[in-house]
């Protein structure tokens, strides 16, 4: 186009549905389906900018919803180490059992949330968010599930925390921890499926 303080348009190829998804969506704001499409892009590239694709800001926004609704809250790693710190040689063992309860809840709001995808993969992202870890990995093969954690920051305490949310919140999944292995800062576990979920 020309003239006019317009921008120059070009003409992006669409699948047809896509376009009908869109064009569904814009209706039910109330917004044009060029408008939309041109925020839709430019939240797109937004994402890019700062190092994250699109569908990794997608599934942030998703864990975050997914936290918020069962309870989480966000405080930072030095304060948790601090309380942890003070509680745990007097109440290791009802800290470890109040985890692991609290995984076993999680667990069961993502079974109950998530039925349109992957939880295992939705966990392991979680984890490594919500726990601030290094790395999180789930493996899953014939035999079972591998869950491995590393943290570079985290206390032996936490860690066992860890290891006690991540056994409850298998167990609501329908997994039985089979062997654990861990360290400061490093965990693996192993389960088997006990039943189908």
């Amino acid at each position: 186009m020309e003239g006019g303080g317009s921008e120059d348009t070009r003409l992006i190829v669409v699948p047809s549905h896509l376009v009908e998804r869109l064009r569904a969506v814009a209706m039910r704001k109330g917004v044009s389906l060029s408008g939309y499409a041109v925020e839709a892009l430019e939240q797109a590239l937004r994402a890019e900018g700062m190092g994250s694709s699109p569908r990794e800001a997608v599934d942030l926004f998703r864990l975050m919803l997914v936290q918020r609704g069962a309870g989480a809250l966000q405080l930072p790693r030095s304060s948790l180490e601090h309380l942890v710190g003070m509680l745990y040689p007097e109440g290791g063992e009802e800290l470890r059992r109040i985890w692991g309860e609290a995984g076993r809840w999680d667990g069961e709001y993502l079974h109950t949330n998530l039925r349109d995808g992957d939880v295992l993969g939705f966990l392991e992202r979680a984890l490594l968010v919500s726990w601030d870890l290094d790395e999180a990995e789930i493996r899953n093969d014939e035999e079972g599930v591998t869950l491995r954690c590393t943290s570079f920051m985290m206390a032996l305490e936490t860690t066992e925390l860890l290891v006690s949310y991540v056994s409850g919140a298998m167990d609501s999944l329908g997994y039985e921890e089979v062997n654990r292995d861990y360290l400061r800062g490093m965990a693996t576990l192993r389960f088997r499926k006990t039943f189908k979920r």
